[in-house]
């Protein structure tokens, strides 16, 4: 498979209720790498279509910090096509696709995308983030990430989907779908985004720092959060350690001078470095801050 899709920078992503002022006040301090203000789970039916109004000023207040912003969206389609009309004129940076159903359904929003925000010459546009949540939707996670340049990345809803398969969330049959979902965006080129595992009390900051650092090992780049307290924790966890740094560096540079020298083969640290290896090295000086 093609890699065709735009890989998400974000360490961080942390849900904001659209409909809460307070806190979309309080987000542009948390430092999140993007802010998903959410018009979906967290809002009442009451109150969607004020948010839906407000994220013109929601998105600004949001961008008083340094956050991206996304905003998740509503099923059915026809509250998702107004949600994802009103984001796109407020200025969203992407859409986070509710209860992805297949690669069609996010083609069909891509196209709606090409309408309301082009993509520029050279640039990313508007981006798209699909959750899996649904049984369905397990057996097309490859599909869905390759499924447009829009895509950025995925996320898995691990308590819709334990729901639905009558696990709990914290089973290995959602561990196994999550491990799948790195597996579909490597091909794709496109970021997985979440935890492998689940954390009882978010507010535990070591528990999730612990939860995150073997998310990263699993191949995960960045999750989503509740509460403030949790972003620098994932910005952490997720970033590259000092030693790795130094590593990759120190291995990018050898790898320049054997090639002056007209060499094939080097070590770093007495361990053969070979191009694998310096993949890694490129891709974690490219997530240097």
């Amino acid at each position: 498979m093609s890699k065709t899709g735009c890989a998400a920078p974000w360490r961080s992503l942390m849900y904001v209720p659209a409909n809460v002022r307070r806190f979309v006040e309080k987000a542009p301090q948390a430092g999140a790498d993007a802010v998903i203000l959410d018009l979906e789970d967290s809002v009442p039916a009451a109150a969607k279509e004020a948010a839906r109004a407000a994220l013109s000023e929601s998105i600004g207040i949001v961008r008083q910090g340094s956050s991206q912003v996304l905003v998740r969206i509503n099923r059915p389609l026809s509250q998702a096509v107004r949600d994802a009309e009103a984001a796109v004129a407020a200025g969203a940076d992407g859409l986070v696709l509710t209860k992805a159903m297949g690669p069609e359904h996010v083609t069909l929003f891509a196209e709606l995308l090409d309408v309301l925000a082009p993509v520029p010459d050279g640039g990313r546009g508007t981006v798209i983030v699909p959750i899996i949540e649904t049984a369905e939707a397990v057996p097309l996670i490859a599909a869905i990430a390759a499924a447009s340049p829009r895509v950025a990345g995925l996320l898995c809803g691990a308590e819709d989907l334990a729901a639905e398969l009558g696990c709990a969330p914290d089973d290995d049959t959602v561990a196994m779908i999550k491990r799948q979902m790195v597996i579909g965006c490597a091909a794709a080129g496109v970021a997985p985004l979440g935890l492998l595992g689940t954390v009882a009390d978010f507010r535990d900051p070591e528990a999730v720092r612990a939860v995150a650092l073997a998310s990263r090992r699993a191949g995960f780049t960045g999750a989503t959060c509740v509460h403030p307290a949790i972003v620098p924790v994932l910005n952490a966890a997720f970033a590259p350690t000092g030693a790795e740094v130094d590593l990759a560096r120190r291995q990018v540079e050898a790898a320049e001078a054997a090639a002056r020298e007209g060499r094939g083969s080097f070590a770093v640290d007495g361990r053969m470095v070979d191009e694998p290896i310096l993949r890694r090295a490129r891709r974690i000086l490219s997530s240097v801050r």
